[in-house]
């Protein structure tokens, strides 16, 4: 298959390399070409397979991902991307500072590996672009504003390119899913409101997420759609608190 993703995981766990496995199966061209249980033989098993996506455990048996990644790094001569992924939320800043394309934590969520695959499939083909039909306008211009994410970094990012945020319940985050799927988490200090002022377009659907209204495709009992890049986003939930006012500001564009 011309577009297969060949991946390997490298965790020292079995359990959650048969979870991430069964996970990754969702996706038909993705194929789990191997599976390492520590640093020695992940290293073999990455310059052996050469593969596209590589599934990384923080913590290993023998060495950190951290270390692992750092050290091989200078041995990849073509396009890998590098996912990590642990139970331990103290590694995310660590592991957001190395070259890594993505972060997860486990257990493996089905939604945070779509967000994340999806990012994968449109940076893979970034010369394919996604032209939104005729039919249906297209996001109007906003105005730029400023985001500070958890690494204290600042973003200035124009509002057409959010297309929603979500709120993470666990780690009491909210996380800004840009048009290139690109997702940002932000400081610990945002909150719905901080999101709602940023530009009138943003409104809240759900406890868990405030959509741009300019993206906003199709309302149906629970759920919502939004326009390409994010139409294929699942679990856009609408609640019943905030349904009425998301129709009417639906229904005035």
């Amino acid at each position: 298959m011309e577009n297969r993703i060949d991946t390997v995981i490298v965790d020292d766990d079995n359990p959650s390399i048969r979870l991430l496995a069964d996970r990754l199966k969702a996706y038909p061209d993705v194929r789990v070409v191997a599976t390492a249980g520590n640093g020695e033989e992940g290293w073999n098993t990455v310059l052996r397979y050469k593969p596209d996506l590589l599934f990384l455990d923080v913590e290993l048996s023998d060495t950190s991902g951290l270390e692992f990644l750092s050290s091989l790094d200078r041995h990849i001569d073509w396009d890998m991307k590098v996912v990590f992924y642990t139970s331990y939320e103290k590694y995310l800043l660590p592991a957001l500072r190395l070259p890594a394309f993505d972060y997860l934590l486990k257990p493996v969520s089905d939604s945070e590996l779509s967000l994340i695959m999806d990012r994968y499939y449109l940076l893979r083909d970034e010369s394919r672009r996604m032209v939104v039909p005729p039919s249906i306008p297209s996001p109007s211009p906003m105005q730029s504003i400023l985001i500070t994410t958890i690494t204290n970094d600042k973003l200035i990012v124009r509002a057409e390119n959010i297309g929603f945020f979500k709120y993470d319940s666990e780690r009491k985050l909210w996380k800004v899913i840009l048009n290139n799927l690109q997702h940002f988490i932000l400081k610990h200090q945002t909150t719905a409101d901080t999101i709602l002022n940023y530009a009138p377009e943003f409104i809240q659907i759900h406890k868990s997420y405030i959509i741009n209204i300019n993206y906003l495709y199709m309302i149906s009992e629970n759920s919502c759609t939004l326009l390409p890049p994010f139409n294929k986003v699942s679990e856009l939930r609408v609640s019943k608190v905030y349904k009425k006012k998301l129709l009417d500001r639906f229904y005035d564009l």
